[in-house]
């Protein structure tokens, strides 16, 4: 099943506020029409108009994301502009909140006055809520294009790392970003730094896995690579992106990481992190990535899974979800 975003929704219900806003947005009509959005800090370089060769999907998480998912999608809009071989797909996972509607509505409006641009924009949606691991499998098993990127949901990353992550993948499979590339760490809360290093440490000593950052959520994979992997991952909650490395090391995927920068904006959230639970937790996760591979889980011994991993998942993923998957904007 192709994951290429189809021209989205019927655009009927759009208002002419927000045509007014998007016209002004994508033709580059307002105040600040030569600024790069979210640029990294420190810099702020223009968008290059590249990219004639090979398609690149880029999969955005979302759940509960609200009006931050329609300020996401208005974010993306210059990048895309100059990236026409680049494809966006927001995949909801199982939002209770009209995410998916909000984007619909948001889409629809871009459609009225950039078409090609609107079809490389589409929404997946299905229910109940799985886990960010799930979503960002799905989207990896949907799509055909050559090179498979994701990031948060909320573009804690600027785009511009998008860009480094496909330049990284011209010599090699796996591209991971790295918050921990600079002496100041994440630039996040002390404690959400000092758990990410934790996490790190235990990664290492269960799995022997040694990055400097596992869990940043900006990840990219060629094609091959993509399908080959997320196709034996088992694991969606927030452990997915340690049992991600393993497969592709297991596998004999080469992985290169780059320098991430948390956008500022994003530095400053609030953290959930406890403690005493979340150390548990992390190492039940890694143990658990040991023993699927004990087992035989993760079918390592065979190959060239990645050709018929989304005709095999298929039924699975639609059996687990009522409704199946449904991509809006169709």
């Amino acid at each position: 099943m192709s994951a290429s975003p189809h021209s989205p929704f019927d655009s009927t219900d759009a208002s002419s506020d927000i045509r007014e806003e998007l016209i002004e947005a994508i033709r580059g009509d307002g105040d600040h029409a030569d600024q790069s959005p979210g640029s990294i800090e420190g810099s702020a370089p223009p968008l290059p108009a590249l990219f004639s060769g090979p398609r690149v999907c880029v999969a955005l998480p979302l759940y509960n994301a609200g009006a931050d998912a329609v300020r996401v999608l208005d974010e993306l809009i210059e990048f895309a502009a100059a990236t026409p071989n680049w494809e966006f797909l927001f995949v909801d996972d199982g939002s209770t909140d009209g995410t998916a509607k909000l984007l619909g509505k948001r889409l629809a409006a871009i459609d009225i006055v950039e078409p090609e641009l609107a079809k490389r924009f589409g929404v997946l949606s299905y229910a109940p809520n799985a886990g960010k691991g799930h979503a960002v499998r799905v989207a990896a098993l949907e799509n055909d294009a050559e090179y498979f990127l994701f990031t948060d949901g909320d573009l804690a990353y600027a785009p511009e790392h998008l860009l480094r992550l496909f330049e990284s993948l011209q010599s090699a499979d796996v591209v991971i970003g790295s918050r921990l590339e600079h002496d100041e760490g994440y630039g996040a809360r002390p404690l959400r730094n000092i758990m990410g290093r934790v996490f790190n440490y235990l990664a290492g000593l269960v799995l022997s896995i040694r990055y400097r950052d596992t869990q940043a959520g900006l990840k990219g994979f060629r094609s091959r690579a993509a399908h080959d992997i997320f196709s034996r991952v088992r694991i969606h909650d927030f452990s997915f992106d340690v049992e991600v490395l393993y497969v592709a090391r297991k596998l004999g995927y080469s992985i290169a990481e780059i320098p991430a920068r948390v956008d500022p904006a994003h530095r400053n959230d609030s953290s959930t992190v406890n403690l005493i639970r979340d150390p548990v937790r992390m190492f039940w996760s890694l143990c658990r990535i040991r023993l699927n591979k004990i087992l035989g889980l993760y079918r390592l011994d065979e190959r060239d899974l990645g050709e018929v991993a989304t005709r095999a998942d298929s039924s699975a993923r639609t059996t687990g979800m009522p409704g199946g998957l449904h991509r809006r904007g169709a």
